[in-house]
């Protein structure tokens, strides 16, 4: 009896991790800006700011 040799297989390789997304330019990637906070009838500024969700990504934070 001869022993048969068996062919070598590959073995497949692993898909490559996606891409990265773009952070937003607006909110840099963290999905929240901040606006001054304005009160009154002639819209005088305050020393106050308030956050939030980045209008051009909505909360994502990705373009």
């Amino acid at each position: 009896m001869t022993p048969e040799q068996k062919t070598p297989t590959r073995r497949g390789r692993s898909p490559k991790p996606a891409p990265a997304p773009e952070k937003c330019g607006t909110c840099a990637g963290s999905g929240e800006t901040t606006t001054t906070v304005r009160v009154g009838r002639k819209r005088r500024e305050i020393g106050a700011t308030q956050t939030g969700l980045c209008p051009t990504c909505l909360g994502a934070g990705t373009a």
